[in-house]
């Protein structure tokens, strides 16, 4: 990515800059309760949500809002959006929550008692209940076991559970409701509620999870991945989380030019 690429945007254009949480504000950790923000990172997001005028800040993750919240600590003014674009709550308070999604409750509750049965931590699998979806980690399983337990969960969703899908992240599967969420899709509700003109979206995100973000935004956003170089919709690239703030930084200078943060 261009070092000059977001602070000229932002001279021309209001932004909405949206950050995944895992791997793009964090480092992926083998455990997802040990994932917390890199250095300075929480300093620079309520640096940038002091100019609501000049920017909006959203934080959209796979995570459920309660932990997101809890692992996040967020100050300021800021959108989070959890479980895949499922739930969402606003700077002020108000909470969206897709309607769609308690169709499916019966189902999910299923493949939670399925997970408890067939993927035991002793295993190295570990579920992320977050109510309105539920994730299987399997980063700490020996690969064989876990392509077992993959396969099931996929034979018992097929023959039992209509209503829901997996989608398939960095080490996870994870059981949402079909036909609602969606990163890109969150992107757009946000858009709508902040009013026109519509501000300009940044997306940064590193799992295969925001690439419907990524194809949806490429058309009049800027799209950014964190990581590896790989096959991806993002138009740009960046190397790591400690990446990330040092380009939100940049945002910051270009704010409040004679602050450091």
């Amino acid at each position: 990515m261009p070092r000059r690429l977001l602070p000229a945007l932002l001279r021309e254009h209001r932004l909405l800059l949206c950050l995944d949480y895992d791997g793009t504000l964090s480092e992926i950790t083998a455990r997802p309760a040990d994932a917390r923000p890199v250095a300075h990172a929480r300093a620079v997001i309520r640096a940038l949500t002091g100019h609501p005028e000049r920017i909006a800040i959203a934080i959209i993750s796979g995570r459920d809002l309660g932990t997101l919240r809890t692992l996040l600590r967020p100050e300021g003014r800021l959108w989070m959006v959890g479980s895949h674009g499922i739930e969402m709550l606003g700077p002020d308070g108000e909470r969206h929550l897709q309607r769609a999604a308690g169709a499916a409750s019966a189902e999910l509750a299923k493949v939670r008692a399925w997970m408890k049965r067939e993927a035991p931590p002793r295993g190295g699998f570990v579920i992320e209940d977050k109510r309105v979806a539920i994730a299987l980690h399997y980063r700490n399983a020996k690969p064989g076991a876990a392509a077992v337990v993959r396969a099931a969960l996929r034979d018992f969703i097929a023959a039992r559970c209509a209503r829901v899908t997996i989608l398939h992240g960095k080490m996870v599967d994870e059981v949402l409701p079909r036909g609602v969420g969606g990163k890109g899709a969150a992107v757009r509700r946000i858009q709508k509620l902040l009013g026109a003109p519509a501000p300009t979206p940044v997306y940064f995100g590193d799992d295969v999870t925001d690439e419907d973000a990524f194809r949806e935004l490429r058309e009049d956003g800027v799209t950014v991945r964190v990581g590896a170089a790989e096959p991806s919709w993002a138009q740009y690239r960046i190397e790591s989380p400690a990446k990330v703030v040092t380009g939100l930084r940049g945002l910051v200078a270009t704010l409040m030019p004679a602050r450091r943060v």
